[in-house]
């Protein structure tokens, strides 16, 4: 399946963005529980923007997504840079020599949890609609309904559904990791959030990720988590439980 194309129906696991990055995943549909509104979940890195201003679209910008394609506009997010951004003059010399000078660009000391945003659902085609569930590599939306905090979990069987690479299994290898991510122009550190042994490339940020009960998908099986960062060996996903206490916001 082609999860870099427009669908009319929206549903975990296919690419959005806002109109100032590339591509994301999307997460899924939650509820907000500050309104009772349906929203879009994904990274803030996917949905970076204004609250109230920045508008979101399916596909993403780098797929092809257009002003026709606006499904929202950014609702709110979780603010990583808590201390405040680096100085333009600094961001422009770690967005050359970051990788060499990690502590000095470093954006913030105190660490996050989750990279999350929510954006709303109000998309220029009426036709457009929102299902709850996340899409599989065979095109049918799959439904699970449960949610698992993300804590006590090494060792466990995990799987996730992303732009790019689509499904995966992982196997959890630490369940409260603390480590440092690059942003391109600046580390964030990151506290109480879980490493995973799969694979990841660019455009999955966002993947909606799930403990498994068996050897298959399954509708048993339980949100966890939204995956972040990663590489083609490891990614590393935020806790559900975090995400809604920080976003406010609960799988449906």
């Amino acid at each position: 399946m082609d999860r870099t194309k427009r669908f009319e129906t929206l549903a975990g696991g296919i690419s959005i963005g806002s109109e100032i990055i590339t591509a994301g995943t999307l997460s899924g549909v939650f509820v907000d529980k500050k309104d009772g509104k349906l929203v879009l979940v994904s990274n803030w890195h996917v949905f970076e923007g204004q609250p109230g201003k920045t508008k979101v679209l399916q596909p993403g910008p780098y797929d092809g997504g257009g002003k026709d394609d606006v499904v929202g506009v950014v609702k709110r997010f979780v603010e990583l840079d808590k201390q405040g951004k680096l100085p333009w003059w600094k961001r422009i010399i770690c967005f050359f020599f970051g990788w060499l000078l990690e502590e000095w660009c470093l954006g913030s000391k105190e660490p996050n949890r989750v990279d999350v945003a929510c954006a709303s659902f109000d998309p220029v085609d009426p036709n457009r609609k929102i299902e709850k569930g996340v899409y599989m590599d065979d095109g049918r939306i799959l439904h699970p309904s449960g949610t698992h905090p993300g804590d006590e979990i090494v060792g466990k069987k995990v799987w996730k559904v992303g732009r790019t690479t689509g499904f995966g299994v992982g196997e959890v290898v630490a369940d409260s990791a603390k480590l440092k991510v690059w942003y391109g122009d600046r580390w964030i550190l990151f506290e109480d959030v879980v490493l995973v042994e799969g694979r990841c490339e660019g455009g999955d940020s966002g993947s909606p990720v799930f403990l498994m009960k068996g050897d298959q998908p399954s509708e048993d099986d339980q949100l966890v988590g939204l995956l972040f960062a990663g590489s083609s060996r490891y990614y590393v996903f935020c806790k559900y439980k975090n995400i809604v206490e920080e976003l406010g916001v609960e799988w449906v």
